[in-house]
């Protein structure tokens, strides 16, 4: 029994360093190959670099004006985070601790965004947008991301408040407390895990994001990373070392953020799926 038990834990082992290394080897190829040179990427695709290009990240950022892309990016990130989850908090306690009427038609309500693909209203969302002054306007994005991320954000939250006893809650009431300030005081603090998943994730979407930033941005002046990277792409297809190095700069913060937060992202994520 024990033998076996040995044999089965080892076999688990080499199976996640097998899908560990092969999660790893693009980012190995793309890293590499953004300090080579084309010539050398196209004669040998996997390869340590003969001369270390750094040169190629110069050349590559002012190419491609990944300054402003950033600073736009990172702006509708911010504002994207910001009302997502204070909308997704809010709304997440007071159907697990207020006493509303109709919870199950307010939680389908939030569910229902499961169902509907968001290509189903780009284009009326589009003319509407655009009567009200919001295309070409980077709040336009950050009210579209508020909205789309809430959703599923809001049934992990929900499913962790579920986890925190309501004894809390009363405790703070017989204390002086206000819903508001409980949820400041105690359920913030104790929701830390899941509230940074969410940050996380709504960041990760908005980042990665393409068809509503490219269909409600048109100015270059205005674009995001994700479509200037394949803006950058069109233009300079025929240089790979070029494109790899766009690739970097482009999937740099999110691999940065998560190699910081990954443990907060994966307790908030088992501990926002343990009810439901």
């Amino acid at each position: 029994m024990r033998l076996r038990k040995r044999t089965t834990k080892i076999l688990i082992y080499f199976f996640l360093i097998f899908i560990a290394i092969l999660h790893s080897v693009p980012l190995l190829l793309m890293v590499l190959n953004t300090l080579r040179t084309d010539k050398q990427i196209k004669v040998m695709p996997l390869s340590i670099p003969e001369t270390w290009e750094w040169g190629n990240y110069v050349a590559t950022w002012n190419a491609g004006k990944y300054g402003t892309a950033y600073l736009n990016s990172i702006f509708v990130s911010i504002f994207a985070i910001m009302i997502g989850t204070v909308i997704v908090l809010l709304a997440a306690y007071s159907v697990t601790r207020l006493d509303l009427p109709k919870k199950g038609l307010i939680i389908g309500y939030f569910i229902m965004g499961f169902s509907f693909p968001a290509f189903l209203y780009i284009i009326p969302t589009y003319f509407m947008f655009n009567r009200v002054g919001l295309v070409d306007n980077l709040w336009g994005l950050v009210f579209l991301y508020s909205a789309g991320q809430i959703p599923l954000n809001f049934v992990m939250v929900r499913a962790y408040l579920m986890g925190i006893p309501k004894s809390i809650d009363e405790a703070s009431y017989v204390d002086g407390c206000t819903p508001l300030t409980t949820i400041w005081y105690i359920i913030i603090p104790l929701a830390r895990p899941i509230l940074t998943t969410v940050a996380l994730l709504i960041f990760v979407g908005v980042w990665n994001e393409f068809v509503f930033a490219n269909t409600f941005i048109q100015a270059d002046s205005l674009r995001m990373v994700a479509t200037r990277f394949v803006r950058f792409t069109s233009e300079w297809s025929s240089d790979l070392s070029r494109i790899y190095t766009a690739a970097a700069i482009s999937a740099g913060p999110i691999l940065i953020i998560y190699a910081f937060l990954q443990q907060k992202f994966i307790e908030g994520m088992t501990q926002g799926g343990v009810k439901g």
